[in-house]
């Protein structure tokens, strides 16, 4: 190779490691990778805070997220951006919070159930007709007991930032309607990924199987299952009303979505951008559990209008589920730790 050749390679060569390394200089930090702005506050570096949940963009949860959305990215005067994947996108429930771990997801708000895999305190909401109502929910979330839970979540590499709210959940069903407790007798039925809630639904005569919300609209129009539970707004947005004929309002368990982020990445970001995020999900909070009463009125009777039929469990027979379905206690007593679950016992007592 002539003199020349020989130097003209060596100056492609460096030209290209120069380039190189001005894109791997790039100021936008990757999920997981939060690190400390510039010397004495956030400085121009950007956050990339990416966003997941399981519901249709029609569920409020979209709304809900996009609220956060806004509220950060106005707060941060951009220094966050915030991506939202919805319906599953990014994977199924108990996929996000392990992705959560992984660093390969930021940000999520899955059902309560399936937290228990990753923190066995969150086991005390799925205690079924533990709540009164919402405001009484709202209160022990809130409060000494939820924070608790929340705060275990830091040990497996999760901060959680609060509550929003997925609401009372009821049951669906395509044969039959559910007026009394035998209703229940050999109904194949769609649970939430979690042995407890099984348990409690083998307890009232039903046979349980644990599917992926992703996957339970085929199960459903396939009849894999023959009914599920689901909160009235979340039965409408998946458009269950579809595949399932019979609606029995009771009200059964109570569905918190507890916040949950990555920890590197919260711990990464400088104190003032913490705190927009803090802020955020707080505010966000309040609007979520508007938009969540405010659909849970209008749903019934838009699956009403969309063909379902139903009816409300009276109180004698909601005794009797209740009744049943106690036989979950003692185990996540158990589970959860008897000195929350004592605390707890007080609070809603």
């Amino acid at each position: 190779m002539s003199t020349f050749k020989k130097w003209g390679l060596v100056f492609v060569m460096a030209l290209l490691v120069s380039v190189l390394a001005a894109c791997s200089g790039s100021d936008e930090s990757s999920v997981g990778e939060a690190s400390s702005g510039t010397e004495g506050g956030s400085g121009s570096k950007t956050y990339v805070i990416k966003a997941g949940h399981a519901a249709s963009e029609e569920h409020f949860a979209q709304a809900t997220f996009e609220k956060f959305k806004e509220l950060v990215e106005e707060k941060s005067d951009g220094q966050i951006k915030v991506e939202i994947y919805p319906n599953g996108q990014v994977g199924g429930e108990r996929e996000m919070v392990e992705a959560l771990q992984l660093g390969n997801l930021t940000l999520a708000a899955p059902s309560s159930s399936v937290v228990t895999a990753f923190s066995p305190s969150m086991y005390l909401w799925d205690l079924p007709f533990l709540f009164k109502d919402a405001n009484q929910a709202h209160t022990v979330l809130d409060g000494a007991v939820g924070q608790e839970v929340l705060a275990d979540l830091e040990a497996v590499g999760i901060k959680g930032l609060g509550y929003w709210e997925n609401g009372f959940r009821h049951i669906m069903n395509d044969k039959h309607p559910v007026n009394k407790l035998e209703d229940m007798k050999g109904l194949k039925f769609r649970t939430l990924e979690s042995q407890q809630q099984i348990q409690m639904w083998n307890a009232t005569g039903a046979n349980a199987t644990p599917i992926a919300f992703t996957e339970l609209y085929s199960a459903l129009q396939q009849g894999t299952v023959d009914g599920a539970e689901s909160p009235l707004a979340l039965m409408y947005a998946q458009k269950f009303q579809e595949v399932q004929q019979y609606l029995t309002l009771s009200g059964h368990l109570y569905s918190p979505w507890p916040v949950l982020m990555n920890k590197a990445f919260f711990d990464g970001l400088p104190a003032d951008l913490q705190q927009v995020v803090l802020d955020a999900v707080e505010e966000t909070k309040a609007h979520n559990r508007q938009l969540s009463a405010d659909d849970e009125q209008k749903s019934l009777k838009l699956l009403e209008d969309g063909g379902m039929t139903y009816n409300e469990l009276t109180a004698d027979e909601k005794a009797r589920f209740q009744e049943a379905m106690q036989v979950v206690y003692p185990e996540i007593s158990g589970l959860a730790g008897e000195e929350i679950f004592n605390k707890l016992m007080e609070e809603v007592k």
